[in-house]
């Protein structure tokens, strides 16, 4: 059911709302973007009714791309974002000034979509390190600005108990219920509107993982049950390497009757594209299934940059590769004219290609980064793609200044 609101336009009541964390993937080109040059959003818009904006975790955005967020989608779809984390993981120990001027200064740049009823909530992801706290919870849930709605994810098990249901409860804020190896799928509906995530059963990331049927099969009670108890249902897969998130999410709405002629084309789309895609990237068996050291690293990078972009990597020739520095703390390269400089003390990676840019997003490594990784000894590689796979979301992407090379 569509209710008008005349003051915010189009409300999404009753309704479930499933779409993936983040658009903006260049390895989604074929898979779910018929070109490169075609505006992902707009596309994007036309075959689902909502997205997750994941990369306000990683950086407050310009007020002009709220705007084009905005603009550039239909009236009615659906915007759910992240909390940026120097909120969420950075602040939250003080509930002072300072984390109130964070939050304010968020939802005054989310205020576009808010006042044009395209943003459903915001979503506050805590970090593993925050275990069960009743007040401190209470008290954080009390400076959230007002006008807007809010989902709160937890990623310590302490949390799982009735008094966090309560406490959500009071605030109208929803419990995110998620598929991930931290927490159990609990379902638990605190607000009158639900949220899922389905983040992968992978390993170092999860997110690299891909749904079987009977994985997604499961879900469908539990969908349905919190379809009962909430008047929207928002739903989103985070497994967006190679266009996983995609696929899957089609194939679920596809489960639950839900699917639009546009999406069974979506659909039919990323099918066959994937299929290729194994194809593709078979040359990689051997170094997957070897048990030397490189073969290790070219395993790990498979799950830091997926098969193919790793294969895109494997294709750039020796000669285009010009390593300037390479220890266990820092790595200097040009490649095809690009450069890169990894420190591993300060977790820092900066790079200028413009792939990178779209990484620093979506915490993907590109072909760049996997082939100088790939170019320098081995035993130096192994402990760089070790220190990206413990903790990926600590590493700060950036681009180099000139002056550094």
């Amino acid at each position: 059911m569509v209710e008008i609101d005349r003051r915010r336009g189009l409300r999404n009541l009753g309704r479930l709302l499933f779409g993936t964390s983040g658009w903006s993937y260049q390895e989604w080109v074929g898979v779910f973007y018929p070109t490169a040059s075609e505006s992902k959003l707009r596309h994007y818009t036309r075959v689902f009714p909502t997205a997750e904006i994941d990369s306000t975790f990683y950086a407050f955005p310009q007020k002009g791309t709220v705007i084009g967020w905005d603009r550039y989608s239909p009236k009615g779809f659906v915007f759910n974002a992240k909390l940026p984390q120097t909120i969420t993981h950075e602040q939250l120990a003080d509930l002072g000034p300072g984390i109130e001027a964070e939050l304010d200064k968020f939802a005054e740049l989310m205020q576009p979509l808010n006042n044009s009823g395209k943003l459903g909530c915001l979503l506050i992801q805590l970090p593993p390190s925050y275990k069960f706290n009743a007040s401190h919870l209470e008290n954080f849930l009390a400076l959230l600005p007002h006008g807007y709605r809010y989902a709160v994810e937890f990623r310590h098990k302490t949390w799982m108990q009735e008094t966090t249901w309560q406490i959500l409860s009071r605030y109208n804020a929803a419990y995110t219920i998620v598929d991930e190896p931290l927490l159990p799928p609990e379902i638990q509906v605190t607000a009158d509107f639900a949220y899922l995530r389905w983040h992968g059963r992978g390993q170092r990331p999860w997110y690299d993982y891909h749904y079987k049927d009977e994985e997604l099969e499961s879900w469908l009670p539990k969908v349905k049950e919190v379809e009962s108890s909430a008047k929207t249902v928002y739903g989103y897969f985070n497994n967006h390497f190679h266009g996983y998130a995609v696929e899957n999410c089609l194939k679920i709405l596809k489960m639950l009757g839900n699917l639009t002629s546009e999406q069974e084309e979506a659909l039919s789309r990323a099918q066959s594209h994937l299929g290729g895609v194994k194809d593709k990237t078979s040359g990689l068996g051997k170094w997957l299934q070897d048990k030397d050291t490189r073969s290790e690293v070219v395993r790990s990078l498979a799950s830091l940059m997926g098969e193919s972009r790793l294969a895109r990597a494997l294709e750039i020739p020796d000669h285009e590769v010009e390593i300037l520095d390479a220890s266990n703390k820092k790595v200097g390269a040009k490649i095809r004219g690009y450069n890169v400089i990894m420190e591993l003390p300060s977790r820092t990676i900066l790079h200028d290609c413009g792939d990178w840019e779209r990484s620093m997003e979506t915490r993907q490594l590109c072909k760049h980064i996997g082939r100088v990784l790939l170019t320098i000894p081995t035993e130096i590689a192994a402990e760089w793609v070790s220190g990206l796979q413990s903790n990926l979301d600590a590493w700060k992407f950036g681009k180099p200044e000139k002056a550094r090379i």
